[in-house]
């Protein structure tokens, strides 16, 4: 702790840190928010969220309003964390970009945006490094804030998916890029709104980046679960959808491919940025959410998931269809596939076989000019008048073969 510097209002001082700096004071501070949390009581944990005695709701203390908690409070809690796990594919880990955006309360994005006039939006974040399929992401504070940087880091939960895809094709990067960054991602962030309203929810979402995971539910910042992130969050979110900053990822996940080491080698799998590519990610001009778009989008593309979905639990027999053709489609696709590279093969042998065939014919060719004109000059012409007599036997070859 000592090594870190704090700032007068008592919080540890962010500003000019190298990236790798920076993320060991943000695991200090981590650190700290664990030790505090220890020690912190009234807490509505999934115990008492089930068990709803009357002296442990008493115990919880009082609501925003000044009236006490009570069981009831606690039943609609309970149906509030159902209800967003219903809305999540809490099976599979992380969130996309655009169920993120449509999810995330309009204050929020509009902070992220900087579209507020009190101070509270934010306008600067940087990508530093990754640990792994860990971005590390500093964004600068707001004005009214009393720290100075957050730290917001995104786990890509297809990682190994887009690795796969690369290997095959090196040159469709670019394309394997955008579809890792807009699709399934964890989070984290260690600012307050994060840690209050927001971490509760990605953790019954099965979008938090543990540790560390939430379970204590957060009955006064945010008792009715709304909104799923912060603008520390969407902000970062958002900048990892421009090309200067899926150029650093694509570059790691070419390295990733390459590694001969385990792949989660920290050691070997752990890059934080130098000037010059901190110069690069810096160019990054995509900061603003359109959170209308994306929103409506979203909502169009579950309509059709629903109306899909409707459409066959009221035909069985079509989704038994749509399986078994499924699994002929694949393997068709399969034979083809390796139809396709046999025939690859083939064509690459006799280009191989063509190209030597006429390396040999003009291997040939050039012994035997060579040997006619030998013969001409020990017979006493000089190389012109050899070189113009073959020229004459060729032409009489080949007129004579017609």
């Amino acid at each position: 702790m000592a090594d870190f510097p704090r700032a007068e209002s008592g919080r540890y001082d962010t500003e000019g840190l190298m990236p790798k700096q920076f993320n060991r004071l943000f695991n200090q501070i981590y650190k700290d928010q664990r030790a505090k949390r220890r020690k912190a009581n009234r807490l509505l944990t999934p115990s008492l969220l089930k068990n709803k005695s009357f002296d442990d709701v008493i115990a919880l203390g009082k609501k925003r309003d000044g009236t006490f908690f009570t069981a009831e409070d606690l039943k609609g809690f309970e149906n509030n964390r159902k209800q967003i796990r219903a809305g999540f594919d809490t099976k599979t880990a992380g969130i996309t970009y655009s169920q993120l955006i449509a999810s995330c309360a309009s204050i929020d994005v509009k902070r992220a945006n900087n579209a507020v006039d009190d101070g509270s939006g934010i306008k600067m974040a940087s990508f530093i490094g990754m640990e792994h399929n860990v971005a590390i992401i500093s964004v600068t504070a707001s004005d009214r804030s009393e720290d100075k940087h957050h730290r917001v880091k995104i786990r890509f939960e297809e990682w190994d998916t887009a690795m796969e895809d690369l290997s095959d094709k090196e040159k469709n990067t670019s394309r394997v890029v955008r579809q890792l960054c807009a699709g399934r991602m964890s989070f984290d962030c260690d600012c307050g709104r994060h840690k209050y309203w927001y971490r509760y929810i990605a953790t019954a979402g099965n979008f938090a980046l543990s540790p560390p995971k939430e379970y204590v539910y957060p009955k006064i910042r945010n008792p009715n679960l709304k909104g799923v992130a912060c603008k520390h969050v969407i902000h970062a979110m958002t900048r990892m959808q421009a090309g200067s900053w899926q150029m650093q990822v694509g570059r790691l996940l070419q390295k990733n491919a390459r590694a001969t080491s385990f792949g989660d080698d920290k050691k070997r799998t752990t890059e934080f940025f130098g000037d010059e590519q901190l110069k690069q990610v810096n160019r990054n001009r995509k900061s603003k959410t359109n959170h209308d778009a994306i929103k409506g989008e979203y909502q169009r593309y579950q309509k059709r998931m629903a109306a899909l979905e409707h459409k066959l639990k009221k035909s069985p027999e079509k989704v038994e269809a749509l399986r078994s053709q499924l699994k002929k489609s694949k393997k068709l696709t399969d034979s083809q596939r390796l139809k396709l590279q046999e025939q690859r093969l083939k064509i690459n042998q006799m280009k191989a076989q063509e190209k030597l065939l006429k390396q040999q014919l003009a291997d040939s060719f050039a012994l035997k000019k060579q040997t006619f004109m030998d013969a001409l000059i020990m017979a006493g012409k000089d190389p012109k008048q050899a070189e113009s007599a073959f020229n004459e036997y060729l032409k009489k070859q080949i007129k004579g073969s017609k």
